[in-house]
């Protein structure tokens, strides 16, 4: 059996990388947005609402013991749902965060654990105003305000998360499938041109003539540039000619 190397340890997991500041700022932006989106929805149906009654009530007469119009349109708009607005924002902020490379049914999951801690916001709030109120409307008073107003509170308030939670997932930028790059071949412009060859800057000098084999003189070669000649031609007047054979003649027998 081979020898198998052992792996090396993998190097442990940097826990800083979960609260970078860059996720921790695009976490932030995510709640808020959903959290002023669904603000604003209430804002614009209680606007409505006020001008519709204001048309027939004046919206700031008191009218025995209960509070104006335009009390009642602060108080139902941003004072008895506040608790749900800060329970969902931290939710969204810190425990389930509108990731932008989430999918978007994990969005949708994290906006629904968002209302449900908004939810609980209410009922925890309603633990204190119920128990205050049982004082003198009895025991149906805490029932009321910790389970029956969170539920018809949060129920609606988390469907209308849900399309704002996908607002703040779609304003991050939704992920995007990895696609390899273009093909390049065969369109102009993406074949680069070979360089240019630079033009010869040494000059070739005159051929010299070439010595025959055992001073049988020298190979003359023709105009053409290729040695057509044969071996003991004569060298052209302007040409030197060097000895035949500079070692001797044939040794006397």
């Amino acid at each position: 059996m081979p020898y198998a190397p052992p792996r090396p340890p993998r190097a442990p997991a940097d826990p800083r990388r979960a609260f970078a500041p860059g996720a921790s700022v695009n976490n932030t932006a995510g709640a808020l947005i959903a959290v002023v989106s669904l603000v604003l929805v209430e804002f614009v149906s209680g606007i409505v609402g006020l001008i519709g009654t204001s048309l027939v009530v004046s919206p700031f007469a008191h009218y025995g013991a209960g509070a104006s119009l335009v009390g009642s349109f602060i108080a139902s708009v941003f004072l008895a749902p506040f608790p749900f607005y800060a329970g969902a924002f931290l939710a969204l902020a810190f425990l389930t965060p509108i990731a932008r490379r989430s999918p978007l049914p994990t969005v949708l999951l994290r906006a629904v654990l968002a209302g449900a801690a908004g939810t609980i916001a209410l009922a925890l709030v309603g633990v204190f105003t119920g128990a205050f109120g049982a004082i003198t409307s009895g025991g149906s008073r805490l029932v009321i305000d910790v389970v029956t107003n969170p539920l018809r509170n949060g129920v609606p308030f988390t469907v209308m998360l849900l399309a704002s939670a996908t607002a703040a997932w779609l304003w991050l930028g939704r992920p995007r499938r990895n696609r390899g790059p273009a093909p390049t071949s065969g369109l102009p412009g993406t074949v680069r041109p070979a360089d240019a060859v630079p033009p010869a800057t040494v000059q070739p000098g005159p051929q010299q003539p070439q010595q025959g084999p055992y001073g049988q003189g020298l190979v003359q070669p023709d105009p053409h540039g290729q040695y057509g000649g044969q071996y003991g031609a004569q060298p052209r007047p302007d040409q030197q000619q060097p000895p035949a054979a500079p070692w001797g003649g044939p040794a006397p027998r």
